[in-house]
C-alpha cells in the first residue's frame, strides 16, 4: 500500500486577499471538498506540508487531522498552486475521499530484477511506461508495480501491462498491450564490420 501520512490542520476563517497574513505566518491556506461533502478552507503548517511531500510523494494518501473534528479525513492532493507558477506552494486543494468506494489513480511501475538479455547478451533496457491507471479503495493504493524483468531474455522479447501481477483488491485500467519494458540488441561498430 501506499505510504500514508498525517498532516495537522486547523479550520481557516481568513479569506480572499487576507490569506497573505496567514502565509507571512507559516501557514498555507487549502480547501478539502469532495463528493457529497461541504467544501471547507484550512490552513496548514507550511513546512510541515513541504517535509510530507517531499517524503511521500503528490500521490500519497494523507490523513488529516482537522482541530475540532474527532475522526480524520482521508484526503489526496489534487491541485497545488505555487508562487510564480514553480515556486513554494501558495494553495493547497485536497479531495476527501471514501475508505469504503474504490477510487482510480496512477501508481508508477517499478522495475525489478535482471533481464538476461541485458547482462547475457549486451543489450541496452529501454522502459516504455511509467505510471499504470489503477482502480481500488483509497487506503489500498499501492505505492508502485513491480514488473519482473527476468522474461527478457532475447530480443524478440517485451513485457507489457499484460505481465504485470496486479495486488488483491487492485484492478489494472492501462490497455495490456501498452510496453511496459524491452531490450535493444548492442549496436555493432562501424571499424568492427570494416574489418570483418
Amino acid at each position: 500500500m501506499a505510504e500514508r501520512v498525517t498532516i495537522k490542520a486547523a479550520p481557516r476563517a481568513v479569506l480572499g486577499k487576507k490569506v497573505r497574513q496567514l502565509r507571512r505566518q507559516g501557514r498555507l491556506p487549502a480547501n478539502i471538498y469532495g463528493r457529497g461533502i461541504d467544501s471547507r478552507a484550512i490552513d496548514i503548517d507550511a513546512r510541515e506540508f513541504a517535509r510530507t511531500i517531499k517524503s511521500a510523494g503528490l500521490r500519497a494518501m494523507i490523513e488529516l487531522s482537522v482541530d475540532g473534528e474527532n475522526d480524520p479525513r482521508y484526503v489526496i492532493l489534487r491541485g497545488m498552486a505555487r508562487s510564480g507558477g514553480t515556486g513554494e506552494p501558495i494553495h493547497v486543494d485536497f479531495f476527501q475521499v471514501d475508505p469504503n468506494i474504490p477510487i482510480q489513480a496512477n501508481v508508477p511501475i517499478r522495475l525489478v530484477g535482471e533481464a538476461p538479455a541485458v547482462r547475457d547478451l549486451a543489450g541496452t533496457l529501454l522502459p516504455g511506461l511509467d505510471v499504470v491507471a489503477v482502480r481500488c479503495l483509497p487506503l489500498a493504493i499501492p505505492d508502485s508495480m513491480p514488473v519482473d524483468l527476468s522474461g527478457l531474455n532475447s530480443f524478440d522479447m517485451t513485457l507489457t501491462v499484460a505481465n504485470i501481477e496486479p495486488m488483491d483488491g487492485v484492478e489494472i485500467l492501462t490497455d495490456p498491450a501498452i510496453v511496459v519494458a524491452t531490450v535493444n540488441p548492442p549496436r555493432i561498430r562501424a571499424s568492427a564490420v570494416a574489418a570483418e
